[in-house]
Parts: structure tokens; C-alpha cells; sequence
């Protein structure tokens, strides 16, 4: 293992298991909105909440568990080549032909559902503690772009 390798896998591995962890929050929106599938709108308000909200001791080690193993298939994968393009081509979404709009934010009134609205309200003015999470940010307004949709 080389020493390049030693320094970045912690910091792949920690946002891995923030996004790991955003997934399940955008699970748990996708439910409460009665959705079958997870849209941008579930996605991106999973991201927020687990930007903003901080994880349970027991989320954290779920999620950091999440992350090694996606990290191990990674690892042991044997393709060289990345499956990434072809997603691209099966799910291009071209910018011209989507209406920009405002993030739907969730009815319910669970906890994960009424904290998520708070944190919306609060997403323009929030400020990142370290570069993590400024990365982690920088993902969702990309996300938001790329769906021309604002919070």
C-alpha cells in the first residue's frame, strides 16, 4: 500500500459514509412522500439533512461500515474499465428541457422530515466547519444545477 493510498482513504471513506447515510435519509423521504423511487428532490434533501444534521453514534458506525465495503469491492474489483459511461448514456438528462424550480420539501412531520425543513431554510446562509464538508456542499449545489433546482 502506498502512502498516497494511506492519506486518501480515510478522507474517501469518510465521505463515502456521508453519502451512504444521505442515501438512507432520501429512502426515508422517497417512503414518507409515498414515492416508488427516489427522485433529485428525496436525493438532494437527504444530502442537506446529512450535511447539516449530525449522525448518531450508531448511524456513524453503520455508514462507516458501508463505506469499507464499498471500498473493499473497490479494491477488489477486477474491470478495469468503468461502468460510469454507460450510465451516462442510459441516464443523460439534458439542462435545456427541465424547468428550474423550487426543492419540494417533505409534509410529513417525523423528526428526519421536520428537521429537513429546517435545515432548507437554513441552506443558503450555512457555513462548513472543514473542507469535507465544504466538498459535501459543493456536491449538492451541483446536484441542484445539474436538476435546475433551487433550495
Amino acid at each position: 500500500m502506498d502512502l498516497d493510498y494511506e492519506v486518501v482513504a480515510p478522507l474517501i471513506q469518510a465521505y463515502l459514509s456521508q453519502v451512504s447515510s444521505a442515501m438512507k435519509v432520501s429512502d426515508i423521504l422517497a417512503k414518507h412522500d409515498n414515492s416508488v423511487e427516489i427522485t433529485p428532490d428525496h436525493l438532494i434533501g437527504g444530502l442537506v439533512y446529512r450535511l447539516m444534521v449530525s449522525m448518531t453514534e450508531t448511524e456513524l458506525h453503520e455508514s462507516i461500515d458501508t463505506a469499507k465495503e464499498i471500498m473493499d469491492k473497490i479494491e477488489h474489483t477486477d474491470s478495469e474499465e468503468s461502468d460510469y459511461d454507460e450510465l451516462d448514456e442510459c441516464y443523460d438528462i439534458s439542462n435545456d428541457t427541465i424547468i428550474p424550480r423550487k426543492l419540494k420539501p417533505p409534509k410529513c412531520n417525523c423528526d428526519i422530515c421536520s428537521h429537513l425543513r429546517v435545515c432548507l431554510l437554513n441552506y443558503k446562509d450555512y457555513e462548513c466547519n472543514d473542507e469535507l464538508a465544504q466538498r459535501f456542499k459543493d456536491s449538492i449545489d451541483s446536484a441542484c444545477e445539474k436538476h435546475k433546482i433551487y433550495i
